[in-house]
């Protein structure tokens, strides 16, 4: 199985950028894994922002494409670590080759990734901002690993 991180955006801050590389690392000790980032709309405050979700959706579904695709969003289930991990696992029983998990942009993400969702996830009821989330996120999948192989990590 491959695992991929879509985000919509770049990442600028360094830790961010810095722990994310260090969770691919890791996850890569079990199986492929990725980030990719797709391209960020420009929005302005009074401007429609409908259009320009439309067209980072249109970049993600493009990237996910034949993947289980795995969405974030506030309204999504939530899972303890060891649930994530049982969840990872059963993907990986079930003969799935890739996993994207899909973090969006500061204005969320367009109904059309939401539709297409085969499980949307929540982190938190809280609002995170979407460079924390994607890495607080890469830091889940390599727990949810340790956890399946029984590895100290995890505790």
């Amino acid at each position: 199985m491959k695992i991929t991180f879509i985000s919509v955006g770049s990442v600028k801050r360094s830790y961010v950028k810095e722990g994310l590389g260090t969770y691919l690392k890791r996850i890569s000790r079990y199986l492929a894994a990725q980030s990719i980032e797709v391209r960020e709309e420009t929005y302005t405050k009074k401007g429609p922002r409908e259009q320009g979700l439309k067209r980072e959706a249109e970049r993600i579904l493009k990237r996910a494409s034949g993947s289980y695709l795995v969405v974030l969003a506030d309204e999504g289930k939530t899972y303890t670590s060891v649930a994530l991990s049982e969840f990872v696992g059963s993907l990986m029983d079930s003969g799935c080759k890739e996993v994207s998990f899909v973090v969006g942009g500061p204005y969320g993400l367009h109904i059309s990734v939401m539709e297409a969702a085969d499980t949307v996830l929540s982190l938190s009821p809280m609002t995170l901002p979407h460079e924390l989330a994607l890495l607080f996120l890469s830091e889940q999948v390599y727990r949810a690993f340790s956890i399946l192989k029984n590895e100290p990590y995890s505790h």
